[in-house]
């Protein structure tokens, strides 16, 4: 679709117009900027360029953290077809350099050639001393005076689904009535309240059936709360304030009530409580103290509820020194990528690197990715740092290059929101074709997160990633419910098993029945494995055995930064880097199917016809010597008895066979090199063993013209 084009006289005068509107269009599931009226130049004390370059690359740059979320939800909603789009938020202005509250309003509406475009009207809720410019009204924590102005009429304060004061009015209601239930000798308190599940709900059941739930709710909370001392603060979010005595047995009423609401389509809610009694904090303070409790345990699919408490306390104060220092952490370098490298099984050799975001603050030391990672999504800043974690990627690739050092493709990490919040394949697109590095050096890495979004529109994502040379892994693999559906929906080149796996590996012989079938069916699909968070020579013999591709994990390397690297590799003691150059040639042997192999192409037969596991590995012939790159526990067990190999060989990468294969083995293998595919050969005796096997030529080594052949044994005769 097409950006839509407003003929020259209509486009200006709708430029012309004195209100702050702005017109919008859908295109490829984002919102893009069609048109930016004279009004809301001067609302924003901005240009039109300006003004649509923001609204296009970083809309909620300014928005409140805690509203952003919700805005965001809404206003998606309404671009992919919602009625109207009503919502109340807080956004910064950088005139009085403080938050103000917005009440933006839209609806849609079709062009002659039945485009349809949105527009939305922008307000600021209350007039400030200057009447020449409307963002002079600050959002102070006590709203008495914002209440005694005319201009606040009933109609601006209510939510139109609800009935219920909307947030800007509820805040303001809430810090007027707090000091009467104190005069009670009562404890104040704001109880934030949050459906769990709602976007499935509207999925299952339509956007009207979600409307009238939350109808339903406000119907609740009039029973419990007087009408006045609610509020629904947008989307699928309420409050109320009242006296904290007695709250958790209204609460437990509140609950039974919601399981018999809109005709037993409901949903549980998450609920968060924060008592003035311990710290008197203006309503918005306290609304937005309850709604970090609310988000306890966002997975659980129950109706519960939790207090504000010390401990909480030090999380959200930790939350918002993330967001008021991570522009400034970028700035001043104390944000940086980690490095941890990937093993190739086939040879033992680094052939990938994933970079990890490491937060390296001069007040509070290292901050740890699950620190600071979840904040930046919640506050809708992830594709910030992940873009730049990816410059400086770039940036570290050419200094390695410049330096003389072989490099590895880098997995840089994406968050579902990058993709909601920017063009993100367009914006890393960008940035690697003004570097030096090519885009087979990068690799994006997805969560199953992505999963929730729209499942076209992802597909659509790994395709136009692919298209410009950039090669997909899906990060986590097993961590969610919906991994195997992703499986089967979307274009993946290479799976990254989650390291819970090697974390129970030792647990249960379940845990390794689950992996090797796992990485079985993942090689059956043509598609790469990784198993992240390997530790000891345990897992990985077990990993070599049953087909794994990739390593990664502490017992090879841990993450540091680029300088170490520097000085690792300065000392010639770190791990062997693999030649790009042989990396399909290593990536071909890895694909081979050592767990039942299958040579139904050319004969009728599969292991699957037989009892037990084949014995079937992968070997390399050189001039010189004969190596073992791949085997099953089977094959190795039959090279150990015939003496190729020694038990402690076993977990070693390309194992050089203790002794010279047989004449009729290295005949078969001439034989190989002149036909494109399998070959039988009979009753071959090695030792006191008659064996009789297949063989193929799967690879040559394009540097040094090696040759790797895949060897299944169909059976074993001791004389």
């Amino acid at each position: 679709m097409t950006r839509y084009q407003f003929q020259d006289r209509e486009r200006k005068a709708l430029e012309k117009l004195n209100i702050p509107l702005v017109i919008y269009q859908l295109i490829d599931k984002r919102v893009v900027t069609i048109l930016v009226t004279d009004g809301m130049c001067k609302l924003m004390g901005d240009s039109r360029e300006n003004i649509t370059k923001l609204f296009d690359e970083d809309m909620y740059r300014d928005t409140h953290p805690d509203d952003k979320a919700r805005v965001a939800d809404a206003a998606l909603k309404f671009a992919l077809g919602g009625d109207k789009f009503d919502c109340v938020y807080r956004t910064l202005s950088h005139i009085i350099n403080d938050y103000v509250i917005i009440h933006s309003h839209g609806e849609h509406f079709f062009t002659e050639d039945g485009t349809m475009l949105s527009s939305t009207i922008y307000m600021v809720e209350g007039m400030g001393e200057d009447f020449e410019n409307p963002l002079t009204e600050k959002l102070a924590s006590n709203f008495r005076d914002m209440m005694s102005k005319e201009s606040l009429i009933r109609d601006n304060f209510y939510d139109t689904l609800t009935g219920l004061p909307n947030m800007s009015y509820f805040l303001a209601l809430a810090d007027a009535g707090k000091q009467a239930i104190i005069d009670e000798g009562k404890t104040p308190g704001i109880v934030f309240f949050d459906f769990t599940g709602m976007k499935y709900f509207n999925e299952k059941f339509g956007l009207k059936e979600g409307d009238n739930l939350l109808s339903a709710f406000g119907d609740i909370l009039r029973k419990y709360f007087s009408n006045e001392n609610c509020g629904r603060m947008g989307s699928d979010h309420f409050a109320v304030f009242t006296q904290m005595e007695e709250i958790e047995a209204t609460l437990q009423n509140i609950f039974k009530d919601m399981k018999r609401a809109n005709d037993g389509k409901t949903l549980p809610v998450h609920v968060g409580i924060y008592s003035m009694a311990f710290e008197d904090v203006p309503a918005s303070s306290a609304c937005d103290r309850a709604k970090i409790v609310s988000d306890k345990e966002k997975g659980a699919y129950l109706s519960k509820y939790a207090f504000y408490d010390e401990n909480t306390h030090v999380v959200a104060s930790h939350y918002e020194y993330v967001i008021n220092t991570f522009e400034k952490a970028i700035r001043e370098g104390w944000i940086q990528p980690y490095y941890q490298q990937i093993m190739r099984s086939v040879n033992g050799r680094v052939c990938d690197e994933e970079a990890l975001a490491r937060w390296i603050d001069p007040a509070r030391g290292i901050i740890p990715p699950n620190h600071f990672i979840y904040v930046l999504e919640d506050a809708k800043l992830i594709h910030k740092l992940d873009l730049y974690i990816l410059e400086c990627v770039l940036r570290d690739l050419e200094d390695v290059v410049k330096k003389g050092f072989q490099i590895v493709p880098v997995s840089i990490n994406l968050s579902k929101y990058d993709f909601e919040l920017c063009d993100i394949v367009d914006e890393i697109k960008k940035r690697v074709e003004a570097s030096t590095i090519s885009s087979e050096m990068i690799t994006i890495e997805i969560t199953e997160s992505v999963s929730t979004l729209d499942e076209e529109f992802v597909s659509d994502q790994i395709r136009r990633f692919h298209d410009a040379g950039f090669k997909v892994w899906m990060d986590d693999f097993g961590s969610g419910y919906s991994s195997l559906n992703m499986l089967q929906k979307f274009d993946f080149d290479l799976i990254k098993l989650d390291m819970r796996f090697m974390r129970e590996f030792g647990m249960s012989k379940k845990n390794h029945v689950i992996v090797k079938e796992l990485i079985q069916m993942i090689t059956k699909l043509g598609i790469d494995t990784i198993v992240e968070g390997v530790e000891t020579i345990e897992q990985v013999k077990f990993l070599r055995e049953v087909g794994c591709s990739k390593m990664q994990g502490f017992y090879f390397a841990k993450p540091i930064p680029l300088d170490e690297w520097y000085t690792i590799y300065g000392a010639r003691v770190g791990n062997v880097i693999e030649v790009f150059e042989e990396s399909d040639y290593y990536a071909t042997v890895g694909k081979v199917n050592i767990i039942e192999p299958v040579v139904n192409d050319d004969y009728n037969w599969d292991s699957n016809e037989f009892f037990g596991q084949i014995p079937t590995g992968v070997v390399e012939i050189r001039e010189d010597s004969t190596y073992i790159l791949r085997y099953n526990r089977n094959f190795a067990k039959f090279l150990m008895k015939t003496g190729y190999l020694d038990e402690v060989d076993l977990g070693n990468a390309m194992i050089q066979q203790k002794k010279e294969p047989t004449k009729d083995f290295m005949d078969a293998v001439k034989k190989c090199n002149n036909v494109d595919k399998w070959v039988h050969v009979e009753n071959m005796q090695d030792e006191d063993y008659y064996s009789s096997f297949f063989i193929r030529k799967i690879a040559v080594n394009p540097i040094h013209g090696y040759k790797a052949y895949e060897v299944a044994i169909l059976s074993i005769a001791k004389d």
